[in-house]
């Protein structure tokens, strides 16, 4: 009995130790894919969207700016980090940040529950909601319901919450998705007679129909499927999600997110409210 007990409390002792150094091997990993090796390399990899106003990118010389883009560059300039930008997709973003392309996307998504099984959302940094495009001689369609309807072809981005939105409710209408991250795009559609109903956010919606006067925004008053617009970390990377919240925290409370909207649009446009999420929807 002697024997086996002592066999026994060997094989428990090793399997304690064996169980220690995963664990310190996970923590020492977890570590050094967050904070500390951000810190240690000098570099905070940023995964980005071209999309109006939240981020520019100029066709001719490749230079960012937005609203967005200016507030992760702020953020780096305070931990003493260079930002590094990387373009990615609304489809392809989540497994950017899960393999390491990037630390942090700082792309304006909407954070619904599918993606939040994919990715950590952060607080969010400002509401927003949806609205469609029509011909402007189209009256056909006054509510939702009345896209819904067999013969109608509706123009969505592909991996876009709008896209979400519209699999879930429209079931007799033709939806069209464009692999693509230009928001624009299902509006073109329209333009082009290809589709009937362009779909995507009210801010995009507005800025669109404003210079295009063969369409109309249709929701331009009260925009549907009002959302959280956040920024987004690897999922389970616990401590870069606590301070990018701080960070928002820190941009919103101090004026810094509004200010630096205003480069870019009507002061106060990003505030964290929800009576202002109907961002763009008036000059």
């Amino acid at each position: 009995m002697h024997g086996k007990t002592g066999t026994l409390l060997r094989w428990l002792s090793w399997g304690t130790v064996v169980a220690a150094t995963l664990l310190a091997t996970a923590g020492v990993a977890m570590a050094e894919d967050s904070i500390d090796r951000i810190l240690k390399t000098k570099q905070l990899k940023i995964g980005y969207i071209p999309s109006t106003p939240s981020a520019i990118k100029d066709p001719a010389t490749g230079k960012l700016s937005g609203i967005y883009i200016d507030a992760i560059t702020l953020v780096a300039q305070q931990m003493k980090v260079e930002p590094v930008f990387i373009e990615t997709g609304w489809a392809t973003f989540p497994a950017g940040l899960n393999s390491g392309e990037f630390d942090v996307s700082v792309a304006g998504t909407f954070a619904t529950i599918g993606r939040s099984a994919a990715v950590d959302f952060t607080i969010p940094v400002n509401y927003l909601g949806y609205s469609a495009v029509v011909k402007a001689s189209d009256n056909r369609f006054k509510t939702l319901a009345d896209m819904d309807k067999p013969g109608i072809k509706i123009a969505l981005v592909q991996g876009a919450a709008g896209h979400e939105f519209a699999k879930e409710y429209f079931k007799k209408a033709e939806l069209v998705t464009l692999a693509t991250s230009n928001l624009t795009a299902p509006f073109i559609e329209v333009s082009a007679g290809r589709a009937d109903v362009g779909i995507e956010d009210a801010w995009s919606t507005h800025r669109y129909a404003k210079i295009h006067p063969e369409v109309k925004d249709l929701f331009a008053n009260n925009p549907y499927n009002l959302l959280p617009i956040a920024w987004a970390v690897k999922r389970g990377n616990t401590e870069l999600l606590t301070f990018m919240n701080t960070a928002i925290r820190y941009l919103q409370s101090t004026g810094r997110m509004e200010r630096m909207s205003e480069a870019y649009g009507p002061s106060g446009r990003y505030k964290e409210v929800i009576p202002l999420a109907v961002m763009g929807v008036k000059d």
